[in-house]
């Protein structure tokens, strides 16, 4: 009896009780949470991803994120549910990716930012394999470059949102010729069925869905920044506790740094705030490779005033999370302690 099964047997028998999963977030702002997910959960998670991603039995799942963190998990549930094959690499590794997207005719990818950028690179801005329809982008904000150039080279690009807590994602937008255009970096969708989406009076993003882990109201604040477009689309602008408030001004640091990165002499940057008595906060800048005039130049030609970094810090690695996403809470001790 597989997995799936198992679980669905649980869900609908109410005389067996229910054991659940428990799960590490990715710990970007510091020491990971620990949240407790129920079978009725995942089982709600893998029904939506099923119908939402178009997966089928015969369908090709190849998995490259790791297990014990919902992205990759989440994924496993998903497959099973709908008779789907699930291709778990152990590691990323763009050239393997490569090799099995052609041998086993994958046909969904997740991946995040960063992932995508190699695997771009990898395949020099060609065309993906001929047998991909998704390749869903999660953990971090897509920069709007990087989705254009994956979205000309013809790459099935699916933005979302989600949690942990959520059991993975909860919001979804496909990615086109079509939209690419007006398509702002903020945005990640619409809510999927069964999710209602509010903002908070201090601008939180705060979901109810039969997604939500146990234990919990069926309310939770997510604690990012985030807006409802007109149309019912979510735009998230960055964790709350990462907002630097500067002269008065709420500054989003992922804004700021895919601003630098967008600077000919710069490949990775992180921005943090650093305490100023004047200010309440200045914009730092910290960075991987060798910094010159030519990038302090760039920023005072480029950028507006009240976004461009006050101070720069040059590391000979950032810090990331095994999943990829920036390790905000170790930039920010970085910050302080140099600055």
């Amino acid at each position: 009896m597989g997995t799936l099964e198992r679980l669905r047997q649980q869900v609908q028998s109410p005389s067996v009780e229910k054991p659940s999963i428990i799960l590490e977030t990715s710990g970007t702002e510091g020491i990971p949470k620990t949240v407790v997910l129920s079978y009725e959960t995942l089982y709600a998670s893998a029904r939506i991803g099923q119908k939402m991603e178009a997966l089928h039995a015969g369908d090709c799942w190849l998995n490259c994120l790791p297990q014990y963190q919902i992205g990759g998990l989440a994924i496993r549930y998903r497959c099973e549910l709908a008779g789907a094959t699930m291709l778990l690499h152990g590691s990323f590794d763009p050239q393997r990716i490569e090799q099995d997207c052609m041998r086993y005719a994958v046909t969904h990818l997740s991946l995040v930012p960063v992932m995508l950028s190699k695997l771009l690179h990898h395949f020099a801005d060609g065309p993906p394999p001929a047998t991909l329809r998704t390749v869903l982008m999660g953990g971090d904000r897509l920069p709007k470059s990087l989705a254009l150039q994956a979205v000309k080279a013809g790459w099935p690009i699916v933005v979302s949102y989600g949690m942990t807590e959520t059991a993975s994602r909860i919001t979804m937008l496909r990615l086109d010729v079509n939209n690419i255009g007006s398509w702002d970096e903020h945005d990640v969708g619409k809510p999927l069925p069964g999710v209602s989406l509010t903002i908070g009076g201090e601008g939180e993003v705060r979901i109810r869905s039969e997604q939500l882990f146990a234990g919990e109201t069926r309310e939770i604040v997510s604690g990012d920044a985030g807006a409802i477009d007109q149309r019912g689309h979510l735009h998230i602008h960055g964790r709350l506790d990462d907002q630097i408030l500067s002269a008065g001004i709420c500054i989003d640091p992922v804004e700021v740094e895919q601003r630098l990165q967008a600077c000919p002499w710069v490949d990775s940057v992180g921005v943090a705030g650093c305490p100023d008595r004047e200010w309440g906060a200045l914009i730092v800048a910290v960075f991987e490779q060798p910094l010159d005039d030519a990038v302090k130049q760039w920023v005072r030609e480029q950028m507006p005033s009240h976004l461009r970094p006050r101070r720069f810090i040059v590391v000979e690695q950032l810090q990331r999370t095994v999943s990829g996403k920036l390790d905000r809470h170790w930039l920010r001790k970085v910050v302080r302690n140099v600055a």
